[in-house]
């Protein structure tokens, strides 16, 4: 299986694994894939991508936890993407793909069904923040058809007592994060603030929180650049790369 014209071929960089993007629409960073590898989870697990865009939480999900992964998209061109992702990287047998809004999927996915949920959610509120690209880019970075709090109560639909989910998110909304999880029973365990270099402030973070949980978190931080441009030891760790 090849890339399109308008389509092109990345290399994760990790088990041979390939990722085909649209050339013009928003393809993922590199937060995608740090919260994919900060994500605990076994071949038992039953995982889900709330949001899989072309399907780079799942992919590494399948591939490196081993776990089944439902992919939920709601842009057709994303969901046939992530099926195609699927099939180029031999993960048809792990990945399955529910083309449909994070709205209401448990109706149709099972409340309760799944161990861990995974999501890289739009981090602008509709109407605010970059407006660059066509509509399919702007659907992946504003909360256009699924807000936060959209998210979160759907989530704690879809998680068994105990089940975790693990997103990524800007530290501008934190307070809103922390408190929208909460709310929906989503108890915040695990909170690591993301620096993108030695210096810098952390732009990013990412929390574990547990349905079901009691109240009390741990506190983090990850540097993920050196000052040299080389990764950081915790974030070779992360990456699987030591």
């Amino acid at each position: 299986m090849t890339a399109g014209e308008d389509e092109r071929l990345d290399d994760l960089q990790w088990g041979g694994l390939e990722l085909i993007q649209k050339k013009d629409a928003y393809c993922f960073t590199s937060d995608a894939v740090l919260l994919a590898n900060s994500v605990k989870a076994g071949a038992r697990d039953r995982a889900i991508d709330l949001g899989a865009g072309s399907g780079i939480l799942s992919i590494l999900l399948a591939a490196k936890r081993g776990c089944k992964v439902t992919a939920v998209e709601f842009q057709p061109w994303a969901a046939d993407l992530c099926r195609r992702n699927a099939r180029l990287n031999s993960l048809e047998d792990k990945i399955s793909v529910f083309e449909g809004d994070i709205k209401g999927c448990s109706a149709f996915l099972g409340a309760g069904a799944f161990d861990v949920a995974a999501c890289n959610p739009p981090y602008y509120k509709a109407g605010s923040g970059e407006t660059r690209g066509d509509m399919r880019s702007a659907l992946s970075r504003h909360e256009s058809t699924c807000t936060l709090s959209d998210l979160a109560a759907e989530t704690a639909k879809l998680l068994r007592e105990g089940g975790r989910l693990y997103m990524v998110y800007k530290t501008e909304r934190l307070a809103e994060a922390l408190t929208a999880l909460s709310v929906c029973g989503l108890e915040p365990k695990e909170l690591t603030m993301i620096c993108p270099k030695e210096g810098s402030r952390p732009d990013t973070f990412i929390v574990c929180a547990k349905k079901g949980g009691r109240s009390g978190i741990i506190f983090k931080n990850l540097v993920v650049y050196k000052d040299d441009g080389s990764l950081s030891s915790e974030a070779e760790k992360l990456y699987g790369k030591k």
